[in-house]
C-alpha cells in the first residue's frame, strides 16, 4: 500500500503571472509564456509553441524551471512535466506551477497521477464554478497523491509511456483500414 501525502507537503504550488493586457507574439522574443493550451493531453508541455513576448520588467515567482511539474487551473486540469531549459518561460494566470520540494517524487510521475482518473477525480471534486470549473491554491494544496516508492515511479511512467505509443500504433492502423475499406468501396461503386 503506498503512502499518501497532500500536494502542498511535497510541492511549491505557485500561481502563474496575470498580465494587465492581451499577449501579443513576438518573433526574436528573449521571454515566452507557458498558457494552459501548451500542456498537452499526454502529460507533456508543448515547449516548442510557447508565445514569445516583449516584456522586460515583471517581477513574479512565476518562472518556470525544468523539473517543474504544470497544471491548468480551469477547464480541464491537465498537468505536464517541464524537460526544457534553454528558454526563460513564465506561466501564465491560467497555469499552476508545482516545484517539488523532495527528490523522491518524479516531475514525469506526478504529471501521469494527476491526469490518471483517481487524480481527475480529486481535482474535479475540488473544482468551483457552474460553466467553466477552476480550482483554487488552497483546494489545489489538498489534493493527496499516493508516492509509491522512486521504483514504482519509474515503472509507471516507462509503463504510460509504452501505453501511448501502442495507441498512437492502434490509432494509425486503424487509419490505415479505413483508408483500405475507402478505396475498397470507391473501386466497386465505379466499377
Amino acid at each position: 500500500m503506498e503512502t499518501k501525502k497532500e500536494l502542498k507537503d511535497i510541492a511549491e504550488i505557485i500561481a502563474g503571472y496575470s498580465f494587465r493586457t492581451a499577449l501579443r507574439g513576438k518573433d526574436n522574443a528573449s521571454l515566452f509564456v507557458l498558457q494552459a493550451k501548451n500542456i498537452l493531453e499526454n502529460s507533456i508541455v508543448d515547449e516548442e509553441n510557447l508565445d514569445g513576448i516583449d516584456f522586460e520588467n515583471y517581477r513574479s515567482k512565476a518562472i518556470v524551471k525544468k523539473g517543474d511539474v504544470v497544471i491548468s487551473s480551469r477547464g480541464s486540469f491537465r498537468a505536464g512535466s517541464v524537460s526544457l531549459e534553454a528558454k526563460n518561460i513564465i506561466a501564465a494566470s491560467s497555469v499552476y506551477i508545482l516545484r517539488l520540494k523532495k527528490e523522491t517524487v518524479l516531475p514525469e510521475y506526478l504529471a501521469i497521477y494527476l491526469n490518471s482518473v483517481e487524480g481527475q477525480k480529486q481535482l474535479i471534486e475540488s473544482a468551483t464554478g457552474a460553466a467553466i470549473k477552476a480550482i483554487l491554491k488552497k483546494d489545489l494544496e489538498n489534493i493527496s497523491v499516493a508516492l509509491p516508492s522512486t521504483e514504482k515511479q519509474e515503472k509507471i511512467i516507462r509503463l504510460y509511456h509504452t501505453s501511448k505509443k501502442l495507441q498512437k500504433a492502434l490509432v494509425r492502423k486503424m487509419n490505415l483500414i479505413s483508408n483500405i475499406n475507402e478505396v475498397a468501396i470507391n473501386k466497386l461503386l465505379n466499377n
